[in-house]
């Protein structure tokens, strides 16, 4: 027996009589078409050209003699040492500020917002919240930081809860928490989990 297409769609999508369920079936649907929405158009920028710096293929802008002239290589590293330079300085430029939850700038930040604002003035796009951000480059152990890394602190969970601008020295720039400034402070060791090289 052939069954109209309409027949097709109904048996498709017949409700399902646990309401836990079937939030639960919904949801993996959107889910899977969101997902799959987001890797074709980040395919077709990524194909055209038109995706953000650093999802594009590193392509040395430099030859190697050069590079090897103006100082030591930075291992996984895609951007120069002006760029790392800028975010820094823009970092800078924030001291004294204070913590806001939230925060964003001008007035006040979070260390997340401290963050993407510093590295947005040097022309590097990153997410807003700290476990993203570490996301976004070449995870490295603490041992192996150099200057421009950003430091992450975990909780229990692995979850990247705090974050900062390792400037080098066992120092950092960071907005600390609820009643302090933004400044440059000693690295904190309590749960400092890495470094991210972006």
């Amino acid at each position: 027996m052939h069954l109209p297409r309409h027949h097709e769609q109904t048996r498709a999508c017949r409700s399902i009589t646990d309401p836990e369920q079937q939030a639960v079936t919904v949801g993996a649907h959107r889910r899977g078409k969101r997902t799959l929405v987001v890797a074709a158009l980040a395919a077709a920028a990524l194909a055209t050209g038109t995706a953000p710096a650093l999802a594009q293929p590193h392509q040395p802008t430099a030859p190697v003699a050069a590079a090897q002239q103006s100082g030591p290589e930075r291992v996984h590293q895609a951007l120069t040492s002006s760029t790392i330079e800028k975010a820094i300085s823009a970092a800078e430029a924030q001291k004294g500020k204070p913590y806001a939850w939230g925060g964003t700038g001008p007035n006040s930040f979070d260390c997340s917002g401290l963050v993407q604002h510093a590295f947005g003035k040097a022309g590097v796009d990153l997410p807003r919240i700290a476990h993203d951000q570490v996301g976004s480059g070449t995870r490295v152990s603490y041992a192996d930081a150099e200057r421009g890394d950003l430091l992450y602190w975990t909780d229990s969970g692995g979850y990247a809860y705090h974050v900062a601008i390792y400037l080098g020295g066992g120092r950092m720039i960071d907005a600390p928490s609820s009643g302090g400034k933004i400044g440059e402070r000693a690295v904190m060791r309590s749960n400092l989990a890495g470094g991210v090289r972006l």
